[in-house]
């Protein structure tokens, strides 16, 4: 299966998501987040996924693309959005910046070893970066 194809984004997070073992039921949530937008606000879709491919490329190829990946498709989600489809994933919760300020997320964050805490500033610094 070809991950570089986006001549669809959308059917490439889709793909994408499909093919990777995740834990807590993300790849339930990622899909339904995909419906969401799709029936919603296509052109959020759109950039959702472009963020995705973007940042699952990540900065060099040592990475696991996984937190990259997801991190970028929720992106653009509302504080709302998030709470909804994120509920029970901590750290892609905490990178979204609709949840910048949120308190809760950001008790979570601050019990993260340093190595994990490192990768979700790293996250959320490339994650404005592309949507400032």
């Amino acid at each position: 299966m070809n991950h570089r194809d986006t001549s669809n984004l959308p059917e490439w997070a889709r793909r994408v998501n499909r093919t990777w073992l995740v834990r807590g039921g993300l790849e339930i949530a990622t899909e339904a987040w995909l419906a969401h937008l799709e029936q919603t606000d296509s052109a959020r879709l759109l950039a959702s996924c472009e963020i995705a491919r973007t940042l699952s490329r990540g900065p060099d190829r040592t990475h696991d693309p996984k937190p990259w990946f997801y991190a970028g498709l929720f992106s653009l989600a509302t504080a709302a959005e998030a709470h909804h489809y994120l509920a029970t994933h901590h750290f892609t919760a905490a990178a979204i910046p609709a949840l910048a300020q949120d308190a809760a997320s950001n008790q979570w964050a601050a019990t993260l070893s340093p190595a994990s805490h490192n990768l979700l500033e790293r996250l959320r610094s490339a994650i404005l970066a592309l949507t400032s």
